[in-house]
């Protein structure tokens, strides 16, 4: 792998519920002079596979639950977009967006008023399940969503990218890759670009027990390659008003496969030993330290 090549598809329109979404693709690539050849990997928003699949649900049509209700009095959030979480996925815990996230926000803000006034709609996030894999808010949507309605992700993730791999491997005769995406904060603080479905490609790149440079067993070497084309990808896309919704990535190397890991039970694991290592070390603090 010599290079790799990005290309934005911004032709592809605003996209509705039942518009043929893989021809909008092959039409933008002819828009811009760009031929789809074999091992392309095609990046699409998740946004825009939602609103092809009619995901998009207006919130004067929730009707919360007792328990929605007692969620969003205690994180601040609306009853009808928890009530959607509830739906959506397993509800995990609680982070407190507005208590701990307000400084850091607010230093990265180009626009210090704008943030805060995004920060009281953005009170809290719920960790959740979903699919088998462990995100925030399971997915519901209020940004970049028409006023007043709520984008939640595609049902099945992988399904819908194999359906639109399929479909423009049939149109084109090529063989391709297509990669979901979503944004998702990080332990860092801030958001980035995951793959959430992919098909034609492994979305894991494991070296994991070769040798590394000096002949010892390497610990490392188990790559995201979804998640590292998606987020090539969402330099592209942008998170505002960019309008960027699909990519085309040209020159990696990857071998086929289906469907992103699911990583809830490992991550849920990792989590209850995080949490009993961390008492542990209290604890261990309390003893003198050697002088």
């Amino acid at each position: 792998m010599d290079s790799i090549s990005l290309y934005a598809l911004e032709e592809i329109g605003l996209i509705e519920e039942g518009d043929d979404l893989p021809g909008r693709r092959i039409e933008a690539c002819e828009e811009e002079d760009l031929e789809i050849q074999d091992n392309d990997i095609i990046v699409i928003s998740s946004k825009v596979v939602s609103f092809h699949e009619g995901r998009v649900v207006d919130l004067e049509d929730v009707d919360p639950s007792p328990r929605a209700k007692a969620i969003a009095n205690s994180t601040g959030m609306l009853e009808e977009e928890v009530q959607l979480i509830l739906r959506e996925g397993e509800v995990l815990a609680s982070i407190p967006v507005r208590k701990f996230g307000e400084e850091f926000v607010l230093n990265q803000a180009k626009d210090k008023e704008t943030a805060k006034k995004a920060l009281e709609n953005i009170p809290s996030m719920l960790l959740t399940k979903r699919n088998g894999r462990i995100c925030t808010s399971a997915g519901v949507d209020l940004s970049n969503s028409p006023e007043g309605k709520a984008t939640l992700l595609p049902r099945d993730p992988d399904e819908s990218a194999r359906k639109i791999r399929e479909k423009i491997e049939e149109e084109t005769g090529k063989n391709i890759a297509v990669i979901i995406s979503d944004s998702e904060v990080t332990i860092r603080g801030g958001s980035m670009d995951i793959a959430i479905g992919c098909s034609g490609i492994e979305p894991i790149d494991s070296n994991f027990g070769a040798k590394d440079l000096f002949g010892k067993p390497k610990l490392g070497g188990i790559d995201m390659k979804a998640d590292e084309v998606t987020g090539a990808a969402a330099l592209l896309f942008g998170q505002t008003s960019e309008r960027v919704p699909v990519a085309l990535a040209r020159g990696v190397d990857y071998e086929e496969g289906e469907g992103v890991s699911k990583n809830s039970e490992l991550l849920g694991k990792g989590l209850k030993h995080l949490t009993l290592s961390s008492i542990k070390m209290k604890i261990l603090k309390l003893l003198p330290k050697d002088t």
